[in-house]
């Protein structure tokens, strides 16, 4: 059994996302954390109670995290997720408690308790991650993997021309955890290019008889006419989804190994960048320091998945 820890701004993919995880029999979800992004953290954190009562999952801690970015202006992108996170659908008063504990105490707590066992993963901003691992760094050390969605390594952005929104959201979160020495699989834009899930079988998960179908159906059409813009007409990118896919089966994803820096100044907040030699200046003779070599680290880059194998996950969980 897989223990994953989620870390989350649902968001209409996070949904998705989610509930793919909670329909696997391969892997127990120990905890839910909320962080900004799509919306704010108030409202992720709604959400995410939301989704758990609807899901038959308020066992499960949902544990509120960072309200703002370290080290830049709170972001949100209701244009993409609407003003509520779900595409603006109907939503009811969640009634289980949040947790007592904050995001990343929580998470620390969850590692130091069972090394070696737990997976994070972040579908939002890193906020929450960076924070832990600066509460306690040896998790780094601990915790058996980290599976990111986030970061654009080889292809344009989705909220600037270089930036992925997740790291954009909060770029010095995402250097912190980029080069924090633990084992990062990474979800970027990169893959999600063949992630795409036809109408058809969108079509098939609104309808069938599962927990959360009513949350992806209602939010769905409204994530869809923003997706238009960048000429997907007959079919959905879920980005988070890669993520969740990767933990159940890693074998459908092509990886490369590749040093990154994640850019936290100028106009290019948030840019993943390959390193190709490990270090900033290509010169290996020259001892010059820069600042990047601090933060340039190795990461597992998912660069493609089989499309295909994806879609069975995909229809065997949820429909």
């Amino acid at each position: 059994m897989k223990k994953v820890w989620i870390d989350t701004d649902p968001g209409i993919d996070d949904t998705f996302a989610m509930a793919m995880l909670f329909a696997s029999p391969e892997v127990e979800v120990v905890g839910i954390s909320t962080i900004f992004g799509n919306v704010t953290v108030e409202q992720t954190t709604k959400n995410a109670r939301i989704l758990l009562e609807a899901a038959g999952k308020t066992h499960i801690p949902v544990c509120r995290g960072a309200s703002f970015p370290l080290g830049v202006p709170l972001g949100t992108s209701p244009f993409v997720h609407g003003n509520n996170g779900l595409g603006d659908m109907p939503l009811p008063e969640p009634s289980m408690p949040e947790s007592n504990l904050r995001a990343p105490q929580a998470m620390v707590d969850m590692i130091l308790a069972n090394p070696h066992e737990i997976t994070l993963m972040p579908i939002g901003p890193l906020t929450n991650i960076a924070m832990a691992y600066l509460l306690e760094p040896k998790i780094s050390q601990l915790v058996k993997d980290v599976v990111i969605m986030g970061g654009a390594v080889y292809c344009p952005g989705n909220i600037t021309p270089t930036g992925e929104a997740n790291f954009f959201h909060d770029p010095h979160a995402a250097q912190i955890v980029i080069s924090a020495g633990w084992n990062i699989f990474l979800a970027g834009l990169d893959v999600c290019a063949y992630g795409n899930v036809p109408q058809t079988l969108l079509d098939k998960v609104c309808s069938a008889d599962t927990p959360l179908a009513p949350f992806i159906k209602g939010s769905v059409p409204f994530f869809q006419a923003f997706l238009t813009r960048f000429g997907l007409h007959d079919c959905v990118n879920f980005p988070d989804t890669l993520a969740a896919a990767y933990i159940l089966e890693p074998k459908l994803f092509t990886l490369k190994k590749i040093s990154l820096f994640v850019e936290t100044e100028g106009s290019c907040l948030g840019q993943t960048i390959p390193v190709p030699y490990g270090r900033w200046f290509e010169d290996l003779n020259d001892d010059t320091p820069y600042k990047a070599d601090h933060y340039i680290a190795p990461v597992n880059v998912m660069l493609k998945v089989e499309t295909a194998g994806f879609l069975r996950l995909i229809e065997k969980l949820l429909t």
